[in-house]
């Protein structure tokens, strides 16, 4: 009997992203029947799949709560990869703060946790100094994707934490250090594939803008990072159970003065660009058919 696979999926891509339906085929000969399952469409039975594989999910941010009931109801019937575990360490992008502990290069970033814990002193005199010292700054909030509701401002114009916490809708969010590099030489995407280097893209920005995605005009394009770079890449991974013990990882990082500097750690649904890189989609799937067995 067959073994079944579900790739999980959102409303507005039903039959997945053009990328990940290079999987189907490889899939199939190694004896799975694969299909793309809407994550909240109501008729699935995803007790009867072997494997459940979030994949492009990429409304989950705008129903976190919703989505998170159901990767657990999920999770409960069938495995589920990337883990749970995973998902909820990695959804909230607080997690910055445990790498950042460990000794990892993070964008200089404040945290804010939001309306439900906010400081009552407001920004402390630390934060407010460190912050000023930004040329610009990215507000984001703390769960989200594809730059939704980030926005980039003069440091020197840093709104009250009230202003921002009203505009962030009292959910926690983050203010961190812009990075020009990011327009002037871009951001480098690590596809690690069961913990282990698989291929990278160079992400730029269209012109003008400081957002990635191909959303918004971004651009991808297949690059080979040079040696250091990589070695630096690894020992992220290498360092970061969550990326050593996951199906994919996509480590998103830009390059200042020779150095990596982690923008995030992508666990959840990201794009892997298995069509930029030649062999990536026949690699995923050998490992999800091997996860399987």
């Amino acid at each position: 009997m067959k073994k079944t696979i579900a790739l999980v999926t959102w409303s507005g891509l039903p039959e997945g992203a053009e990328s990940e339906r290079l999987l189907l085929p490889h899939l199939a000969t190694g004896g799975a029947d694969a299909e793309f399952v809407v994550w909240n469409n109501a008729a699935p039975d995803f007790a009867r799949f072997d494997l459940v594989v979030l994949r492009t999910c990429w409304d989950h941010h705008l129903r976190v709560r919703e989505f998170i009931e159901w990767l657990r109801r999920t999770a409960g019937a069938a495995p589920v990869l990337n883990a749970l575990e995973t998902v909820l360490w990695n959804y909230n992008k607080f997690y910055l703060q445990e790498l950042e502990a460990q000794g990892i290069r993070i964008a200089p970033t404040v945290f804010f946790p939001g309306k439900e814990t906010a400081r009552p002193a407001g920004i402390t005199a630390l934060d407010r100094a460190q912050i000023l010292g930004w040329k610009q700054i990215v507000v984001k909030p703390a769960v989200s994707a594809t730059a939704h509701n980030t926005w980039l401002i003069d440091g020197a114009f840093l709104p009250t934490e009230a202003e921002l916490t009203r505009r962030m809708k009292g959910e926690p969010f983050l203010v961190q250090q812009f990075l020009p590099e990011i327009q002037t030489q871009g951001e480098i995407s690590f596809i690690y594939i069961d913990g282990n280097y698989s291929h990278a893209v160079l992400k730029r920005p269209a012109a003008g803008d400081f957002r990635v995605q191909q959303d918004f005009g971004g651009s991808a394009e297949p690059v080979f990072p040079a040696p250091d770079f990589l070695d630096q890449a690894n020992e992220i991974a290498g360092a970061v159970p969550q990326v050593r013990d996951s199906l994919y990882c996509r480590i998103d990082a830009v390059e200042k003065a020779g150095k990596l500097v982690l923008m995030e750690l992508e666990l959840i649904e990201p794009e892997l660009f298995l069509g930029l890189a030649e062999g990536a989609a026949e690699r995923f799937a050998k490992v999800i058919l091997r996860r399987m067995r």
